[in-house]
């Protein structure tokens, strides 16, 4: 990684989206899940917490000790997508949560604001007197509330979220850090990335040095806490008793405070959890250029996509603690939280600004066109919060949980995929470069150049100037080409995996990336007991999965040694070893049709495959990657 040159991705709002796909889809983020989940929130009690802390009452906290925390995500969610568009509605309804959430803050002496804590034990501040970091979320929560100050701000340029958020994070400086501070360590990670995004804001926001100032905002405070948390860990630990409280819930490993972070090499504990830490690692390795914390992200980063995730881009196969389990142990009927998913995709966008490599997004469309997306239902209120790979008749999305945690991080990648179409790159003499990270219509200007995208053709006008732009090559892409003005042109890989082309571009040329996406068909390293002998079908970044409602009823199938598959409309249909035929939908569309009691529900990714190759061939073809074609 050269930290000498630096990448960074554009503002939500900065990229408009125009998409035969995603245009609608995020119209129905916007006008039917997030005021279903809004909704949800306040009637359930959330809201109701803040109002109970602003009018100093105590007891009767509504929801688990984290309700803060997923209100705020949604309310960070809902502030990105009104920087996407501006609601008139939208921007009223965030007001009055806003006004709730500062007369809570105002309500207290210091800024803490964990409604859990304040209603029905305030003498358990940071894991004190009983009281447990992990369990209840003292950091996560206000972490959830700072990232959601600095969303609401660049939406609306408010900022009295901005306001409570900044009084919770001044708090956490004063207490956290080395003796005689307290050392504690983050039960649940989040707050690392969001006092970055804090840190961020008043080091480049200028307009804001006025109210910096009567705050007692002192910026580099929020990077120097983010860094702490990751220098300390291993080290501020309850076996080693100088936890200044001790948690006590699961293990050190359980939320990745096992070893000081630059000492860390495989993913462990939560899975939820562990893609957030590693997420706010990557930030803060941004900002102060830790060698070793790039060390261990990359050997992090192999563990996980090599040895841990499941062809949909699910991770975290254990049920009981929702956690990685040993290397290749991914059985198909794993938990892979939805919430993982969307943390992994997070993680992979940052560590491509640390290194633009291709390989951080193909996970990052592994992840969202995949789990992610099969986690909402078609009627955009229902949705998994478990994502195996293949299921029974029961199985079916939930019209609300009892830990309703993944529908806000659900809005937050959502609220912000505009963001992740494109990065920039200034190398270390100040030369800019685009890259196109994933091809989703949109419109933007970035490095004084105007760029349209729609179906993977490109207008750009650089305005007079030369500019590189850097075009990913998927790793499903097959003779993929640049085609400018319906001829060919050269291009080199200065980045692995991208293709750049240097020149001065104009607004009347039209640039056409070119790239097939056959059908291919997939096996597992044969470590992967669970998918010995089986094979999965996938076209592009989407993963295919049998049906019972396709097929009779059956999931349990096996395809033919030439299984002879072909494309019909968003399906693929095939041989089966019987000579009958089987139907493959995408993974991301499962479970929206059929009744739970016939049979209809019944579901596989993974199937038989006659004439596969004995397993030392298929050692052999894996090498060490996870998955490969045969």
């Amino acid at each position: 990684m050269d930290l000498k040159s630096k990448s960074y991705r554009p503002q939500v709002g900065q990229v408009k989206i125009s998409d035969a796909f995603w245009s609608g889809y995020l119209k129905n983020i916007r006008e039917v899940m997030l005021p279903y989940v809004l909704d949800k929130f306040e009637e359930i009690g959330y809201a109701e917490n803040l109002i109970s802390v602003a009018e100093g009452r105590r007891g009767c906290h509504n929801g688990p000790p984290f309700a803060d925390g997923l209100l705020f995500e949604a309310m960070r969610g809902a502030s990105d997508l009104l920087a996407d568009e501006y609601d008139a509605e939208l921007d009223g309804r965030l007001d009055r949560l806003v006004a709730l959430t500062r007369a809570a803050s105002d309500a207290t002496e210091d800024g803490y604001l964990n409604t859990h804590i304040l209603l029905e034990c305030p003498q358990c501040r940071w894991g004190e007197c009983g009281g447990d970091l992990v369990k209840y979320h003292d950091f996560y929560n206000q972490g959830a509330l700072v990232e959601a100050g600095v969303s609401h701000y660049l939406a609306t340029g408010k900022t009295e979220l901005l306001y409570s958020a900044v009084r919770a994070a001044n708090n956490i400086c004063k207490n956290v850090g080395e003796p005689p501070k307290r050392g504690v360590i983050p039960g649940h990670s989040l707050p690392e990335e969001a006092f970055v995004k804090l840190y961020r804001l008043f080091r480049d926001h200028r307009e804001l040095d006025g109210l910096a100032a009567e705050w007692g905002v002192e910026y580099d405070e929020y990077l120097r806490v983010a860094d702490f948390w990751y220098a300390a860990r291993g080290k501020y630990t309850p076996e080693k008793g100088n936890m200044t409280p001790r948690i006590h819930y699961m293990s050190p490993e359980y939320y990745q405070n096992h070893l000081p972070f630059a000492e860390q090499r495989y993913a462990t504990g939560h899975a939820v959890r562990a893609p957030l830490c590693y997420l706010g690692a990557a930030a803060v390795a941004f900002e102060t250029e830790n060698e070793g914390y790039l060390a261990a992200l990359e050997a992090i980063w192999e563990n996980v996509t090599k040895k841990n995730m499941h062809i949909t881009g699910g991770i975290g196969a254990r049920h009981e603690i929702e956690a990685f389990d040993y290397d290749y142990i991914l059985p198909n009927d794993a938990y892979l939280e939805t919430c993982a998913a969307v943390g992994l995709a997070f993680w992979a966008g940052e560590m491509s600004l640390l290194s633009p490599h291709a390989m951080y997004f193909d996970v990052f469309e592994r992840a969202l066109y995949n789990n992610v997306l099969s986690s909402i239902g078609a009627d955009f209120k229902t949705y998994f919060y478990q994502n195996p790979l293949e299921n029974g008749d029961g199985h079916h999305r939930w019209e609300w949980h009892s830990c309703p945690c993944c529908p806000p991080m659900l809005l937050k990648i959502f609220s912000s995929l505009s963001s992740y179409i494109y990065s920039y790159r200034v190398d270390r003499h100040g030369r800019p470069s685009v890259f196109v990270n994933t091809y989703i219509g949109s419109e933007t200007e970035l490095c004084g150049a105007k760029i349209v995208q729609k179906d993977r053709t490109f207008r750009i006008d650089s305005c007079g100037h030369r500019l590189g732009v850097s075009f990913r090559i998927p790793e499903y892409a097959k003779d993929f080409k640049l085609i400018l003005n319906g001829r060919s042109i050269p291009f080199i890989m200065r980045h692995q995996g991208y293709a750049l082309v240097e020149r001065v571009w104009y607004g009347d040329d039209l640039l056409e990336v070119s790239f097939d996406e056959p059908v291919r068909v997939m096996a597992a390293n044969p470590r992967v007991r669970a998918d010995r002998g089986r094979v999965c079908v996938t076209r592009g970044h989407t993963v295919f999965c049998a049906e019972g409602i396709d097929n009779g009823g059956e999931v349990d199938l096996e395809l033919a040694a030439e299984p002879e598959l072909r494309v019909e409309g968003d399906r693929i249909v095939g041989r089966r070893s019987d000579g009958g035929e089987l139907t493959l939908i995408p993974f991301a569309k499962r479970c929206n049709r059929g009744s739970v009691d016939n049979g209809d529900r019944k579901m596989a990714v993974w199937l038989r495959q006659a004439g596969l190759p004995d397993e030392d061939t298929l050692a052999r073809l894996a090498g060490d990657g996870l998955y490969f074609e045969i």
